[in-house]
């Protein structure tokens, strides 16, 4: 399945998975809700940090969401996207007839940093 694409960054660093969803904004609040399923068995697999769904605070006839997960190692992700449950959570969410998705998936790892002067 092209959506359920396993993550090869081979890397023992940090990495930030970013992706972005499209879908109707009609369908927006559905979809939060079929994502929260795939999220909660990426959160309990090992080297996973933190995740956040963001959504615009306008929007047309298409909501575009921003997805951010942090991971201890790129190569802790990689043992996280071939879990079978993960697979089977995302292939449910992309064939659901009340959501009609476009996705676009990467793995990033930080090259600049910058803190507050307050912290």
């Amino acid at each position: 399945m092209s959506h359920s694409l396993a993550s090869k960054t081979a890397t023992d660093e940090p990495v930030t998975v970013i992706k972005s969803y499209t879908v109707p904004t009609d369908e927006a609040d559905h979809f939060t809700v079929v994502y929260q399923e795939n999220a909660r068995i990426m959160a309990a697999q090992p080297g996973f940090i933190r995740s956040r769904l963001h959504r615009p605070l306008g929007e047309g006839p298409e909501t575009r969401f921003v997805h951010i997960a942090e991971w201890t190692s790129g190569t802790a992700l990689d043992r996280a996207t071939e879990n079978p449950e993960w697979h089977a959570s995302l292939e449910r969410m992309f064939a659901d007839p009340g959501l009609h998705i476009t996705s676009e998936p990467a793995s990033y790892r930080v090259v600049v940093e910058l803190h507050s002067a307050a912290s």
